[in-house]
């Protein structure tokens, strides 16, 4: 911007800084170059810098101003044209010019697929919405998103846990995305289209492109309008084996061990998003049989199982997991299955249910094995209570698969072998693992589903006596080490070994420190 000998080149003046400067600004003197650091870098005549500062403070409330010399005959250039947009190139005495805060990101806008369509068809609405849902179910999509902006509707899909952009519904006030849409979805929800100052929530069942889905919508007053989420939860589990869920033949013989027991209470544990009610159900439909009477509590029943009694919790009519689980126990059950633990009450009740010969599952909300103890005792639940019932812990988390359809082989760095454990490894340099090249089946990605890690921790005699003691989540972790049990960290290393996943998934899901 300006050369050697101080004088301005106005070919690369910011032309939006320039014309946003206020009415009698003195342009024949200043020039304002490039606002960086919390300072307004401003050219001016070599004679003028000592006058100047304190007639131009006012003017720009008096942000910091910092002077650059430059002849005074340069700063009768013409201004710059207006394609001319950014001259963060500087001169080498003024910093380089900064992006503001989410410019980037509202960069990425421009690069969203565009799509309208008739506001006034009813029609043309509606199937607009289908369509985003059959999109959204063909390519296993668990949550469609609608985020509204400025002056846009934002549709996104989270697939394989990682949100995508999908398409952008530019908003002008005859066609305004951000009601319209949003309305044809409360409408399926059967929800309240005038409100749309508080958050509400729906559920319906619909037939997509032949498949019965239930749709579990959410809806959230934002700046710009109402954000809506869809959960898509198919009918069916789709998973028949504890193999398809991800786990390997070293821990299934455990797990299914403690599913043999007639009472006891097994727990799965991750947070939001981790399978754990996948794992859940395929473990349920092993069990059930004509011989045992099978009643779940849940909210909300996410697959329909045969010959279980599936209760669905109404918090509304009084029907919580606790008053649900109550009544259960008074159905002569030889297997419960408690959706969720999430008070006191609810796990008081399954452990005493556990203790006086019924088998209960259930899932929590820890980060791995050794915690779920120390949360059950934190709830309020005795430690000799939670010493006797739990047979067994088993923490997940979901692993994104390489995608077949664009695998290449390679030679890991020393910097992965490290990760993996596998640096002072003497066959360290037969090691090869895979990761995606990206292709049009996986959107660029390098990634095509995802598929479980698992932590199983049995709950033998050494460790009920450690949880009588009230024992903290270091000693329980040290039995563990002790003992050689799988960590999530070790079964996600094995994944990565198995050419499954890659290094970069593992450190994105799993820590060591777990």
């Amino acid at each position: 911007m300006i050369g050697e000998d101080k004088a301005l080149n106005s070919d690369y003046l910011d032309s939006q800084l320039v014309s946003s400067m206020k009415p009698g600004w003195p342009k024949e003197k200043a020039v304002p170059l490039v606002f960086a650091e919390k300072k307004l870098f401003v050219a001016c005549a070599i004679d003028e810098k000592d006058t100047l500062i304190e007639t131009l403070k006012p003017m720009v409330n008096n942000i910091p101003i910092e002077l650059m010399e430059v002849k005074k005959e340069s700063l009768n250039s013409p201004a710059p044209a207006p394609k001319q947009e950014a001259s963060a190139a500087a001169a080498p005495e003024a910093p380089k010019k900064k992006n503001t805060l989410g410019s980037e990101l509202l960069a990425t806008l421009d690069q969203i697929e565009s799509r309208s369509i008739n506001a006034t068809d009813e029609n043309a609405i509606g199937n607009e919405v289908k369509m985003l849902m059959a999109k959204a179910a063909k390519i296993g999509c668990s949550d469609i998103h609608f985020e509204p902006l400025e002056n846009a509707l934002i549709a996104r899909f989270r697939i394989d846990g990682v949100l995508r952009d999908i398409y952008k519904y530019p908003c002008t006030k005859q066609a305004d995305y951000r009601k319209i849409l949003i309305a044809r979805i409360k409408i399926i929800a059967d929800l309240n289209i005038a409100e749309s100052r508080i958050p509400q929530d729906g559920r319906v069942t619909e037939n997509v492109d032949g498949m019965k889905l239930d749709l579990r919508v959410s809806t959230l007053p934002c700046l710009h309008g109402e954000k809506c989420v869809i959960r898509l939860l198919p009918h069916e589990n789709s998973f028949l084996e504890l193999s398809d869920l991800g786990m390997t033949d070293d821990l299934i013989p455990e797990f299914e061990g403690w599913l043999g027991r007639s009472q006891g209470m097994v727990l799965i544990t991750g947070p939001t998003g981790s399978g754990k009610t996948s794992t859940l159900y395929t473990s349920l439909a092993k069990l059930v049989d004509t011989t045992k009477n099978v009643v779940t509590v849940e909210d909300p029943v996410e697959f329909q199982l045969a010959r279980v009694n599936q209760v669905q919790v109404n918090a509304k009519a009084g029907l919580t997991f606790a008053a649900g689980l109550r009544s259960i126990l008074r159905q002569d059950p030889d297997i419960v299955m408690i959706g969720e633990i999430r008070d006191r009450e609810t796990a008081e009740i399954a452990i005493k249910a556990s203790l006086t010969g019924h088998l209960v599952l259930s899932t929590l909300h820890t980060n791995g094995a050794a915690e779920t103890v120390v949360r059950l005792i934190d709830m309020g639940v005795e430690p000799y209570l939670a010493s006797s019932a739990l047979v067994g812990v088993a923490a997940q988390r979901l692993l994104r698969r390489v995608c077949k359809d664009c695998a290449e082989d390679y030679k890991p760095t020393e910097k992965e072998l490290k990760v993996l454990g596998k640096e002072n490894d003497p066959e360290k340099d037969k090691i090869i693992l895979s990761r995606g090249k990206g292709c049009q089946n996986c959107n660029n990605t390098g990634y095509s589903g995802r598929e479980g890690i698992f932590e199983v921790m049995p709950v033998n005699s050494e460790m009920k006596e450690i949880i009588q003691k009230n024992a903290d989540i270091e000693a329980i972790k040290a039995i563990m080490e002790r003992e050689n049990m799988t960590t999530l960290y070790d079964h996600a290393v094995k994944k990565v070994l198995m050419k499954k996943s890659t290094v970069e998934e593992l450190l994105r899901v799993a820590d060591k420190s777990d």
